[in-house]
This record gives structure tokens, sequence and C-alpha cells, in this order.
């Protein structure tokens, strides 16, 4: 059985103000990060850049390559950049993503009834996801992760509130923003048949063939929602690109076999202890954990709701684990995001617990057990914000797009392994050494056949990075250095220096 979201007395207008005045904080976040965005975030920019000038899903030149994993925010960055008098596509995609977070935060509060809480319980659980969307030192404003966070709430809120088309047209958003969105109609399906499970113990064969054949039709009205979706996007993606998925899941899974730290080994013995915040010792010992353990318990024993975030987290870390993809920080994100919510329906369950009517003289207790659970959200992501000096690698990348502007055609090839900023702020054709936006480069990349692209592709212009140093494999029988001279050296990230050589032979290429 489902909840309307709107069941019950309207909210207070207090309760709205409250939403109101704790937008502010998302906000200020956004200019608290600035826009020195991680570079794979300007991947994704680039091909907005690209769509907003009117030249199609282009890395800065055909052919049209599908090397972002989000789409549906290149697409949205494009259409905003393209108007008149817009603010560039960086600042575009902070903000966007800044209102994605006000509105995951909201969602809750719209769907309260479907995640079966109150008015004030509603409000707190909305008031910790804007507080406590921010994890550590780490900047996600003007990526995916927002976005894909606000689309995940909305589909199972429509899933819970019986909006089944609804929540799959939600669902194919979720997945044109990230791929394993697509797990979020498996999640629909399990808490379907879950429904159907509990209603066929108390149910003739008849009751339960009727129970079967109205979930079926529910899951139904999903998939319809989620496929129309997918089949706008492959009508698009197929002549555009000959395939509807990205290529980075292929390149990602490349660069874990060449020895790459991996999602599981990132998770297991990094991330976690970054997300509880101040701990008495162990990472587990803080009040974060503590609310996240009870939120969890609630869940398994009485809020059925909420076991579909359960369901979820099992499936978006099972699934990364299994496909053995490098463990890229942001993998963290809806992880973190999702426990978060556990740390709100732990804060609630405490509140509750408090406030009962048996326990009268206990509810100042649970008012400022709510208080402290908010501040302490609060407290954590302000000092993570204030802390955030963004993408280190930033003024080195954005000094070497601007040496290629003034030195190189636009025409001209740049061969590099980090290629966000340099797409981003040059105009030059970009040769990603790691494959994400040069797909032809995969094959070899995997077979650790790093100089490929080089030799190959023979690119006007080759960076060289102390960390990414192939010049030792690339000098190996002389080709190389008969082929380019070294023009130029900039300071690189962290020390040491970016050196810049030129191609001198115009047509010459080494032997594949």
């Amino acid at each position: 059985m489902t909840t309307s979201a709107t069941d019950g007395a309207p909210a207070p207008r207090l309760a709205w103000a409250a939403l109101l005045l704790a937008s502010l904080f998302p906000a200020w976040c956004a200019l608290g990060q600035g826009f020195d965005l991680n570079d794979d975030a300007y991947i994704t920019l680039t091909y907005a850049k690209n769509l907003a000038a009117g030249r199609g899903f282009v890395f800065n030149h055909p052919p049209a390559t599908f090397g972002t994993t989000t789409p549906l925010l290149a697409l949205l960055v494009g259409a905003l950049a393209a108007l008149p008098r817009a603010a560039p596509a960086d600042a575009l995609a902070v903000w966007l993503t800044t209102v994605a977070w006000i509105a995951a935060g909201w969602t809750f509060f719209i769907f309260r009834r479907a995640w079966g809480l109150g008015d004030a319980s509603g409000l707190l659980v909305a008031l910790a996801a804007l507080f406590g969307g921010w994890i550590g030192p780490l900047g996600v404003l003007g990526s995916e992760t927002f976005l894909f966070h606000a689309l995940l709430a909305l589909t199972l809120s429509l899933h819970l509130s019986g909006r089944d088309a609804a929540a799959g047209l939600a669902g194919g958003l979720l997945f044109l923003t990230r791929g394993e969105g697509g797990l979020a109609l498996g999640v629909i399906g399990a808490s379907l048949f879950g429904q159907w499970l509990a209603a066929a113990r108390r149910a003739d064969a008849r009751a339960r063939r009727k129970a079967a054949a109205a979930l079926a039709l529910r899951l139904g009205w999903s998939a319809l929602g989620f496929g129309a979706v997918f089949a706008l996007w492959t009508l698009y993606a197929y002549p555009t690109f000959g395939h509807a998925l990205p290529a980075t899941l292929a390149a990602k899974r490349a660069q874990a076999a060449l020895g790459w730290p991996t999602f599981a080994h990132e998770l297991m013995t990094n991330w976690w202890r970054g997300w509880g915040g101040p701990a008495l010792g162990h990472p587990l010992l803080s009040l974060w954990w503590a609310l996240v353990s009870v939120g969890v318990v609630a869940a398994v024993w009485s809020r059925r709701q909420w076991r579909l975030w359960l369901l979820w987290l099992g499936a978006y870390a099972g699934g990364y684990a299994a496909l053995g993809v490098a463990g890229y920080w942001w993998y963290q994100v809806p992880i973190f995001l999702a426990l978060q919510l556990f740390f709100a329906l732990g804060l609630v369950t405490v509140v509750e617990w408090l406030t009962a009517a048996r326990l009268e003289k206990l509810r100042p207790a649970g008012a400022a057990v709510a208080a402290l659970g908010l501040l302490w959200s609060l407290a954590t992501s302000a000092r993570a914000v204030a802390t955030y000096q963004g993408d280190w690698r930033a003024d080195s990348y954005r000094a070497l797009a601007a040496w290629f502007r003034t030195h190189a055609r636009p025409t001209d090839s740049v061969a590099f392994h980090e290629v966000g900023y340099l797409g981003f702020y040059s105009e030059q054709r970009i040769v990603d050494l790691c494959g994400l936006t040069t797909p032809e480069a995969i094959p070899h990349f995997a077979r650790r056949d790093l100089a490929w692209p080089i030799r190959v592709l023979a690119p006007e212009w080759y960076v060289a990075s102390p960390t990414w140093d192939l010049l030792p494999t690339l000098r190996e029988g002389g080709w190389f250095d008969a082929t380019y001279r070294r023009v130029a050296a900039l300071p690189a990230p962290g020390g040491g220096e970016l050196q810049i050589f030129q191609r001198i032979c115009a047509n010459d290429t080494a032997p594949p």
C-alpha cells in the first residue's frame, strides 16, 4: 500500500520558512567552492561548451564522442550556456547542481508522507539533507553528483507515492545522469516483489495472483517511463556515436587492470574513514556513525519505506565492486549521501522516542538532540567548505591551455592524460591518453600500450607530465626524438614541469 505525498494537513508556514533559510547553506557552499572544479568535471563541460556553440556533442572537434558519464548534465548546461548573455558553462554547472542539492532536501519534505514521516520529522530529514551534503575537503558542485542524488530521491519518492510512470521517467533521467541510475529500476522491482511476498503470506491463491498482476502492472508502468527516456536518448545516440552507452566504463576498468586502486579497495580502506567527522579515537566512534546505525536499524525493523535506500546502497556498492573499476574519489559520494539520510532517520528515531507521550519530561531533550544533530552536520560541512581550495591542478592546467591558445592552431591536436581543463579552456583537438574522449585508444590502453596514441595518431603536440611520464617508453628506438622536439615547459601541479613537445615531421608516425 502506498501513501500519497499530499496526505494530511498542509505543512506549517514555519516549516517552509525553515527550508528556505536552510537552502541558503548550499548556496554558501557554492560560493565557497568557487569554480576551480575537478578536472573530470571539465570533460563534461567541454561537451557542454561545444553543444552551446552549435558544434554538436564533440570534444572541441569532430567526430562526436561519448566521453562523459553524464550526458544529461552536458545537455542541460549546454542548453543554459546557449542562452543570450549566459554565464560561463562552469558557473552554470555549479549553480545548477546547487539547485539540485536543494531540490534533494526539499523532495523529502514534499514527499514526507510517502516516506512515513510527519511534518516535524520530514522537516528534520530535509534539513539534514541540506546541511549534510558536503563530504570532507572535496568539491563536487559542478559535477553530476547532486543532480544524481536529487533524481534518485525523486525516483524513489514517486515510486512510494504510487506514481509509477513518473517514477520510471525520473529513473530514465537518472540513468542519463550516470549509468548506474538504471539500478533504480531494479530497486523498484525488488520493492514491488517484497510487497507481493508480504501480501502472499496472508492471502489465498486467487488473491496472490491478483496482487501479482497489480504489482506487475506497476512495474510495467515504471519500465515504460524508463524506456521512453532511454528510447529518445538511443534515437539520438546511435546516429551520433554508434552506441548508447559511454566509453568511460571500459576506460576505467582498464585503469584498474593497470594497477590503479579499485573502487572496492578505496571504499574498504580509505573513504569511510572520512565520513563521520570528529570521533573518539576510532573513526566509527562518532555521533554520525552512531545515528547512521540507529537509522539503519529503524529501516530494517519498522520503517519499510527506507529499505529502498538499503537496496540502493547494496546495488551501487556491489555493482561497482563487481565491475572492478578504478576508485575515483567521487564514487564514494553517492554512498555518503545515502548514509546521510540514515543519519537523518536515526536522528528522527531518537527524537521521536524522546518526545513520546509516555516520556513527556524528555521532550526538551528531544529538541536538544535534533538541534545538536543538525548543528553537527552543518559544522562538519561548513568546516570542509571553508578549507577547500579548489582543484590543486587548476592554475597549472589553465596556464597550459592559455599557452596552446597562443602558440597552437585551433586545428592542431594535443595529447595529454588529463583533458578536462585543456579541452574546456582551449579549442584544440584533444587526444586523451587515457581513452575517455579518444575511445579508439582504450583497447591499446588496456593492453598497456600507453604510447599508442602518440605513435599512431601522431598529434602535433604532446604534453609530458611528471605524474604520467611516458618519455622513457616513447624514446625507445629513437623515433620520438626524431619526430618531436621540446619547445616549452610550464610549472606542473605539485612541482616539476609540464614539458611541451611539438611534432617536427609533418607525416611521420612510428611503426605500430
